[in-house]
């Protein structure tokens, strides 16, 4: 550093004689501050001197700044000037030599590091200005002692006058460097890394730029670098992405595609930070005489119906479009679409009678030419080869070819057998006290050839309690709705027949002999906090296809579907009009079922079983796979609404509960040593734990675990409390603890201590007396 500053000195000099000119002469030196006294020297037998500290900053080149880096530190120049007189108005200057500038920096580092300078004859000290590391802005405070005895003939010592002058700087980072790493490791500056860097007419390259700071060391991640061409400004070639930012490795990569470049090119990298950059060539060969590509497929979802099945939305043919352009880099008209070339079509496969209604072609004005793909009865998929003969420049001929995307032939309809619905929890965490909480809940559907159904198709959405999204439309296959916790949360009539598992009447629990008490098993209609949500979507019901041909042929068998329902009582039938099945019917089933709601497809009004007695009593297969032939008379195109169901349980915070039993079914108040028992946890409803909630036993006295001390519930909709096993050996205390998912619940049972009979206590269904649902007072 100190170098540099020397190598300036002559220029420098320059530049400041000018400078205390200027000042001399009432001009103002720019770079630089300065102070001291001013005005009119005191007219007194022993004035005191006027001492002006004036400082400037110069780049490496000589030039004034305010900036300094790391690479390129500055020369701090301070200029001490004493006022010996008045001319015209304008103070006279007189440099001051021989005398201590102290200089105190609040950012960078100074030259010499204890700040310290001797002005020379001129009046001037130099530092040396560089960067720490640090950046921003900040000061330089140059500070000049002088003594004055203003009474030389008395014995007073003299009085140190102090003088200071400031200059603003800014640390700022270095320029940065851009260019390529060799194999070696080594940097090579200003290079586009271009793999290949030739490439044919159409073909892809990867170029690839690193970015290092002034030391050749990586600058790291985030660093702007854009990447541009000839071609790529022409729109005859891509480059992608075409502004990027450095990853971890400091580099950015982007993909080159030929579009019609063919010659070379020149590919420039700059950083948006500051001016560096780096430059690459790229070589693309010419293209051949002519030039055959794909364009496009209508649909564009390159689905068609199975033949016989197609609707207006559903179309059972393609329309495959590819255009012929001129191709040779020499041709005036390279690029340019070619019309009147005769094009041949193939298809990939034949599979299920997929044909070609036109197998050949000839391009029109736009050098396009289009071939038309009927489906046949299979579900498959199918490409379109499109084939031209040119000339291939010596007189021979080549042929050229282009390949469609695929074009996938099947219903697009979901079935009744493709369709499921999942959410994100089973047990929602807090749902029952708390409004607000958010469940996504997600329909996936396939066709009938299990291929994901149609983009755009419409799911519909409702909910036994709680609020749910209407509706979404899927995209490859699934999509998903937002459940939100709120009321209802009970049903709208009978709420005092939710079951709970306080003492009653009709509390009866299969699994062990208590009168009250969480229960593994179903505790009967009706059942508390437990929400179906339903999914509806217009599709077609499930067959065998027992000969393979695609389509319903009659007597193959099918699942006839009555109309969607949201079944509240999860009985699996619309209880209001069939009643409960005998597998479920028990108390108060059908009180269970009463509120269920059904979605009226055909409009009206009554729900249907989509029977049609008394030819067929069990219904006729609905669904694109009818066909024509059988329409109305063994099968219907008429579609219908697929569905699907899914049941949330709405967790609590409070309200836990949990008994002892042993593998008997019978509840104790303690363990016995060496016996298994099982503990049963559920809230006031029955109903288990969120996933996650961990279930801690913790022992005193001299009993100890058998079981392990902890075990974390899974998440699952399962009817009834959790399940947890339990074994000790000795005397003592054993208490269990719920944790998570905002649960605060213990109970101690005791070890291996004398069975009593357990006695019933009171409650009126929640437990504290005022006969509503809900825990506490009110």
């Amino acid at each position: 550093m100190t170098n540099r500053f020397a190598r300036l000195a002559s220029r420098l000099t320059l530049v400041l004689a000018m400078t205390i000119g200027l000042i001399a002469c009432g001009g103002g030196g720019g770079g630089g501050s300065g102070g001291g006294f001013t005005g009119e020297t005191p007219d007194t037998e022993n004035p005191a001197p006027q001492i002006i500290v004036e400082l400037a900053l110069f780049d490496p080149n000589g030039d004034p700044t305010n900036t300094v880096t790391s690479s390129e530190p500055a020369t701090l120049v301070v200029t001490v000037s004493e006022v010996v007189g008045r001319q015209q108005g304008e103070d006279i200057l007189e440099p001051v030599g021989d005398t201590v500038v102290v200089a105190q920096t609040s950012i960078g580092a100074l030259n010499p590091a204890n700040g310290t300078a001797l002005t020379d004859a001129n009046g001037q000290a130099s530092f040396g200005l560089g960067s720490n590391g640090t950046l921003g802005a900040g000061s330089v405070l140059a500070t000049v002692e002088v003594e004055f005895d203003a009474n030389p003939d008395d014995d007073i010592a003299p009085e140190v006058l102090t003088f200071t002058g400031q200059i603003n700087f800014q640390v700022a980072q270095a320029a940065l460097r851009l260019g390529t790493f060799d194999a070696s490791g080594r940097f090579i500056d200003g290079l586009v890394d271009i793999i290949p860097d030739s490439i044919p007419a159409g073909g892809t390259a990867v170029l690839s730029v690193s970015v290092v700071n002034e030391f050749g060391e990586r600058a790291g991640a985030g660093i702007a670098v854009d990447l541009v061409s000839d071609c790529a400004l022409s729109g005859r070639a891509t480059i992608t992405p075409a502004s990027a930012v450095t990853d971890e490795l400091s580099r950015v990569e982007a993909d080159y595609v030929d579009v019609a470049c063919g010659e070379a090119d020149l590919i420039s990298a700059s950083s948006g930070s500051d001016s560096s950059t780096a430059t690459g060539d790229i070589f693309i060969a010419s293209p051949q005489a002519n030039s055959i590509e794909f364009v496009s497929t209508t649909p564009d979802t390159g689905l068609i119906a199975l033949r016989g099945t197609g609707t207006p939305d559903r179309p059972e043919t393609a329309t495959v479009t590819f255009r012929v352009i001129a191709g040779s880099a020499s041709d005036a008209d390279a690029g340019q679409p070619l019309l009147g070339v005769p094009v041949m079509f193939d298809l990939s496969t034949e599979v299920g009678g997929l044909e070609l209604l036109n197998t050949s072609g000839t391009t029109d004005a736009n050098g396009e030419v289009q071939a038309t793909v009927q489906s046949g009865n299979v579900s498959t998929s199918v490409r379109v080869t499109a084939t031209i003969d040119t000339d291939d420049g010596s007189g021979g001929t080549i042929v050229l070819s282009a390949i469609s995307d695929a074009i996938v032939v099947s219903t697009g309809l979901p079935d009744q057998n493709s369709i499921s619905l999942s959410t994100q929890f089973f047990v929602v965490p807090d749902a029952r006290q708390v409004d607000g909480i958010e469940v996504q809940v997600t329909v996936r559907m396939a066709d009938k050839f299990n291929n994901p159904v149609a983009d755009g198709t419409s799911a519909t959405f409702t909910t036994e309690y709680g609020a749910i999204q209407s509706s979404c439309t899927t995209t490859d296959g699934g999509c998903s709705v937002i459940w939100t916790s709120q009321a209802p949360r009970f049903p709208l009539f009978n709420q005092d027949l939710v079951r709970t598992t306080q003492l009653s009447n009709s509390y009866n629990c299969p699994s062990h002999n208590g009168n009250r008490g969480p229960c593994p098993d179903s505790l009967g209609y009706i059942e508390g906090l437990r929400s179906t949500i339903l999914v509806t979507a217009v599709g077609e019901e499930t067959f065998i296809d027992a000969n393979g041909n695609g389509l319903y042929d009659e007597g193959e068998e099918f699942f006839n579907l009555p109309e969607a329902f949201l079944d509240n009582n999860e009985d699996t039938v619309y209880t209001p009009e069939l009643g409960c099945p005998a597998a479920f019917d028990g108390p108060n089933c059908e009180i269970a079922g009463s509120e269920e709601t059904f979605v009226d497809f055909d409009g009206n009004a009554v729900y249907s079983l989509n029977v049609d007695p008394p030819a067929f009593p069990n219904g006729v297969y609905n669904g694109s796979l009818c066909p024509k032939s059988g329409d109305g008379i063994f099968c219907s195109r008429e579609l219908l609404n697929v569905r699907q169901s899914a049941v949330l349980i709405l967790g609590s915070q409070t309200g836990y509960d949990s008994i002892l039993v042993d593998l008997g079914g019978n509840v104790r108040p303690a363990t016995n040593q060496g016996e298994p028992f099982i503990v049963y946890i559920a809230d006031f409803f029955n109903n288990r734990p969120p996933g996650g909630t961990t279930v801690a036993f913790a022992t005193e006295g001299e009993c100890a675990l058998l079981t392990p001390a902890s075990v974390t519930l899974p998440d699952t909709t399962q009817v009834g409390a959790a399940a947890v096993a339990l074994e000790t050996e000795g005397q003592g205390n054993v208490t269990l603890t719920l944790s998570g998912n905002n649960i605060n619940f213990s109970e101690t049972f005791r070890c291996n201590a004398p069975d009593p009979e357990p006695e019933p206590g009171p409650g009126d269904g929640d437990g504290d007396g005022d006969g509503d649902l809900t825990e506490g007072p009110g």
